[in-house]
């Protein structure tokens, strides 16, 4: 009787130590690693199921035994729950996708406005192309005559920039503009934009001079401080201006008088510069001042209402030579009838989405009230002669490659690997690309383009994850 009795108290004093060095570890993670696995239709800690309804499928079992969900409009999500700090993630997905050119994987990165980084998850023009392939290093080189045996030979006597396409990389051959000439006549841009942006100029015998006329709204509690920071080709840093906050941090919606931030730099190498506008969403920009004879935002802009500053609201157009973009309002006095090249697209109600997909070549739009958030990968000019697009052209889910004017395509993409009828990629994220909500949520996003047109689906099996935290230096 006394030994049992004895067990029972150790078992009572073991329990909770094993208990407890079992949370020790889960939380401290002495490895470094912190694997997590979820099949859809299965409950997990960390990684929630695929949203909204409205956009995936119900659950169900595949023929071959396994549970699968289907992705049918774009884009579908999901949250990751990391349970504390962690440096970068590794997210692992088992899927299928018989239809679709493109479809990658995206973290959150920003809110104001809402953008992601995208990464490949599986790229069917690459794999269906009967063009010769090289990879390498996690590079693949697609060329339509076979001129090239390596990565190497490839980039020691690089072709023309223009007979190169590129999907999610650079090609370092510098854009010129060789009849360019300088300008000293200053244009307006005459606009409302909402916090951060970039766009990039060229610059050739010229000083680079930018004058932003800004307010600052004072609607979100805390400092509004303005930088903008200039990046040569190489994307080093060359120049910087900034602007403090206007003396109020309060929340009380009273606006700021119209300010200005001017950014000077002389001296300047011929070339194509980026800026980076980093400002929060209290910060509207209402005027930009330039004598620079090419200028294009990038990819995603927020028109801001114009509320005490101009009423009724004049609203905007611009020139763009995206594929597909996609607009949203958060406010009911956004509603509006957007132009597109001529054609009307009604943004009908709050914090939806709608979808333009625009005509070859430059794309005219037209917003007539402002308050809109736009996401697109393409550039934006408000001056129509200040167009240019220095970057090569970008393979996308719209792209039919045999009719493109290019001999070769550069791409940062991995075919994914074949595990029985699934195929699976994985995608690597550092934290600093991740917003991180205050419980530290990530949300990561697929991104399907024409999945809904096509009246198809993508089908998800599982993600895995591996949280990674950065080990002390020995």
């Amino acid at each position: 009787m006394t030994f049992f009795v004895r067990l029972i108290q150790l078992v009572i004093i073991v329990i909770p130590i094993i208990l407890f060095g079992w949370l020790a570890t889960q939380w401290f993670v002495p490895s470094g690693v912190f694997f997590s696995s979820h099949i859809v239709g299965q409950a997990s800690p960390f990684i929630t199921e695929l949203q909204p309804s409205s956009r995936v499928g119900e659950v169900r079992m595949s023929d071959g035994g396994n549970w699968e969900q289907p992705i049918v409009d774009d884009p579908a999500f999901f949250f990751m729950h990391p349970h504390r700090e962690f440096a970068s993630v590794d997210v692992e997905v088992w899927f299928k996708n018989d239809t679709l050119g493109v479809v990658e994987l995206g973290g959150l990165s920003s809110v104001e406005p809402e953008r992601y980084t995208l990464k490949p998850l599986h790229n069917k023009i690459i794999e269906d192309s009967t063009w010769s392939r090289i990879d390498q290093d996690g590079m693949v080189l697609l060329q339509r005559n076979n001129r090239y045996e390596s990565l190497e030979s490839f980039y020691s006597n690089p072709p023309a920039r223009n007979d190169v396409a590129v999907y999610r990389t650079d090609y370092d051959v510098p854009y010129r503009l060789d009849s360019y000439t300088a300008s000293s006549v200053t244009k307006t841009m005459d606009v409302s934009l909402r916090g951060h942006h970039e766009l990039k100029t060229y610059i050739k015998d010229e000083a680079l001079l930018f004058d932003f006329q800004y307010m600052d709204m004072n609607r979100d509690e805390g400092e509004d401080s303005i930088s903008v920071l200039v990046f040569n080709e190489e994307g080093l840093p060359v120049a910087e201006a900034r602007a403090s906050d206007d003396g109020n941090i309060s929340m009380d919606a009273r606006p700021s008088g119209l300010e200005k931030l001017s950014l000077r730099v002389d001296g300047l190498p011929e070339g194509v510069y980026k800026l980076v506008i980093n400002a929060p969403r209290d910060i509207f920009f209402r005027k930009v001042h330039t004598p620079q004879s090419k200028a294009v935002f990038l990819n995603t802009v927020f028109i801001g209402d114009e509320v005490a500053y101009r009423e009724p609201p004049d609203g905007t157009r611009f020139w763009t030579n995206t594929e597909r973009m996609v607009m949203q309002t958060r406010h009911a006095e956004g509603v509006q009838d957007v132009s597109v090249d001529g054609e009307t697209l009604s943004i009908a109600e709050p914090y939806q989405w709608y979808e333009s997909v625009p005509g070859d070549g430059l794309s005219e739009v037209r917003v007539p009230a402002g308050d809109l958030e736009i996401v697109m990968e393409g550039k934006i000019a408000f001056i129509k002669s200040q167009y240019f697009n220095p970057d090569p052209i970008n393979i996308t889910a719209y792209t039919d490659l045999e009719t493109l004017d290019v001999d070769y395509v550069l791409g940062e993409y991995v075919s994914p690997r074949k595990e029985g009828d699934w195929l699976v990629s994985i995608v690597s994220f550092g934290a600093d690309e991740l917003y991180a909500e205050d419980d530290g949520t990530w949300k990561i996003s697929f991104s399907t383009p024409l999945v809904a047109q096509f009246d198809t689906e993508v089908l998800v099996h599982k993600i895995n994850t591996w949280f990674y935290r950065n080990l002390p230096k020995l």
